[in-house]
């Protein structure tokens, strides 16, 4: 059974033109020419992008730009919250084991030492607290 008419005609098209595109993608000329092209695209759109960051901040409004610079400063320290955390719960642990029995303390453990026990490693997502409700002044 033979190739449909389409596919027949989409082979020849494509044994007439793939040899001559084949032989112009392999010049220097087209190699210099795409990356001409892909230079203007980038000096396009870091153009565009400090154009718009300009506009923001005439509106006193932060830019992309600013917003991608706080939330890695976020991300750098949270991760070195969770590494402290995860430091100052280990000479804790080292701290109780290192004391005599005589000298630890009979109360309960507080809240603070509670909340350090559930500490999260650096690896891992940690959950999110409960949002707090805004507080409003009492009524009259």
């Amino acid at each position: 059974m033979s190739a449909p008419l389409w596919r027949q005609a989409f082979d020849a098209a494509e044994r007439a033109v793939a040899p001559r595109a084949e032989s112009l993608v392999r010049t220097e000329h087209f190699a210099l020419g795409t990356a001409l092209v892909r230079r203007a695209q980038t000096l396009a759109s870091r153009s565009a992008q400090q154009l718009s960051a300009r506009a923001w901040h005439l509106l006193n409004l932060p830019a992309g730009s600013d917003i991608s610079r706080l939330r890695a400063q976020v991300g750098s320290l949270d991760r070195e919250v969770r590494r402290l955390t995860i430091q100052l719960e280990q000479e804790r642990r080292r701290g109780a084991a290192a004391r005599p029995r005589a000298q630890r303390p009979t109360t309960s453990p507080t809240t603070e030492d509670s909340d350090a026990d559930g500490a999260q490693p650096a690896d891992g997502a940690r959950p999110r607290p409960p949002r707090r409700r805004a507080q409003h002044p009492p009524r009259p």
